[in-house]
């Protein structure tokens, strides 16, 4: 009985340490339990803030130096120029699919053998790369919407089109010499999208001109021989009825359309002969037109197929006078047509060479006017560098700062 008391007693005993043991810690984890509370202590706020003032500041210079980084590595040199032109907005639509077309101005860099140059080799960067065609090609209208807004009046939807602006970027200095190259292009491509339209058309016309006028010599040779045997109708009826030439002054006849035949036989022999002398003036006409016809068709026609070659818009307008002189060889230049027909076409020749070589040209010449250009620009990305790690660092202080009082409070009961 006494050893079973003893055990009793020294149980109970245990069973209190154990008790008093598990109290403080039961405390000390209240004291570090997560109360919930939607509140926001601006004094907490300030003081992570300063505590992690040497983070902040250091982002921000590292931001800012990025940024002056970034502007100096997005540095190009710029040369620009407004290539004028003349023409309406239906003009350019005609040429806008060949001029942004990069196998097309490939071809050109080929034909004009400039494709090793170091300026063609610029443009060569182009080809593959429409978006950088289509900002180096901006065409410029007479009115345009920031003219609209400028003088408070509404534009004319059929405005002009004055020009094209060229625009060539490089990371090393270039000079004006890929926009001169450029409007190079423009210029040939205009030529041959004209000429092209221009010469088929004309070989066209005056091949179908040259048959309608054959076959309206062909119907006037008929019709002249008609009249004729109708002069001598008359001839003989006034051979036989020679009264018939008397005429009453005192008669009036009205002449309607189908009524000739019943003037006299002297007058209606006199209708009809002025009627062959017109016919046979319009058929001289006709005769003349035909040589010119035929002129005009051989010169279009091999203007058309020079076309076809690889020349360029410039050497094609050259290459014209010797077509021209190649189609005229043993004509007679004494006969009128043939010499009004050599100096029509020398006529025209002289008003697409003026303009396409002449009138078109840069307002003011790029050369010498090449500058250097980064976006964004060093103030700006320093700015904008400084800021935007202002803001990295005070995100990245408030994580810390969270993150040490997660720790302390998840870290305290383990510690206890």
């Amino acid at each position: 009985m006494h050893a079973e008391r003893i055990r009793k007693i020294a149980m109970h005993r245990e069973f209190s340490i154990m008790n008093d043991q598990a109290r403080p810690r039961s405390q000390e984890f209240q004291q570090y339990q997560s109360v919930d509370n939607d509140e926001i202590d601006l004094r907490d706020l300030i003081r992570v803030l300063w505590l992690q003032r040497l983070i902040i500041v250091g982002i921000a210079v590292i931001g800012a130096l990025l940024g002056v980084g970034a502007s100096l590595m997005s540095a190009r040199y710029v040369s620009e120029g407004l290539f004028m032109t003349t023409g309406s907005m239906d003009a350019y639509k005609r040429y806008e699919s060949v001029l942004f077309n990069g196998p097309r101005l490939q071809q050109f860099l080929q034909q004009s053998s400039k494709e090793g140059n170091p300026a063609g080799q610029h443009l060569l960067k182009l080809v593959d790369n429409p978006v950088s065609l289509s900002g180096a090609l901006k065409p410029e209208f007479s009115f345009t919407d920031k003219d609209t807004k400028a003088f408070g009046v509404k534009a004319d939807q059929t405005s002009a089109l004055i020009g094209i602006r060229l625009r060539n970027e490089e990371r090393t200095p270039t000079g004006a010499a890929p926009v001169l190259l450029l409007a190079e292009y423009i210029r040939d491509t205009m030529i041959r999208v004209d000429m092209d339209a221009t010469m088929l058309a004309q070989c066209n016309h005056y091949r179908t001109r040259e048959q309608t006028l054959r076959n309206e010599q062909i119907q006037s040779e008929f019709d002249i021989k008609q009249q004729q045997h109708r002069v001598q109708t008359l001839k003989d009826l006034i051979a036989r009825r020679p009264d018939s030439t008397l005429s009453d002054s005192r008669q009036i006849v009205a002449v309607e359309k189908g009524a000739e035949r019943f003037l006299s036989p002297v007058a209606q022999l006199t209708a009809v002969e002025i009627l062959i002398a017109d016919m046979k003036l319009a058929e001289a006409r006709r005769e003349r037109e035909l040589i010119g016809s035929a002129l005009k068709r051989d010169y279009y026609c091999e203007a058309q197929k020079a076309l076809q070659g690889p020349l360029s818009g410039r050497a094609f307008l050259a290459a014209l006078s010797s077509i021209q002189a190649n189609v005229f060889t043993g004509a007679d230049k004494s006969i009128g047509i043939v010499e009004q027909t050599w100096n029509e076409l020398d006529l025209q020749r002289a008003n697409w060479i003026n303009s396409y070589l002449a009138s078109m040209r840069f307002v003011v010449s790029p050369e010498g006017s090449e500058f250097r250009e980064s976006r964004p620009g060093l103030v700006t990305g320093l700015i904008l560098g400084l800021v935007a790690g202002g803001l990295l660092g005070v995100l990245l202080a408030f994580v810390i700062g969270w993150w040490r009082a997660s720790h302390e409070v998840i870290a305290a009961p383990q510690r206890a």
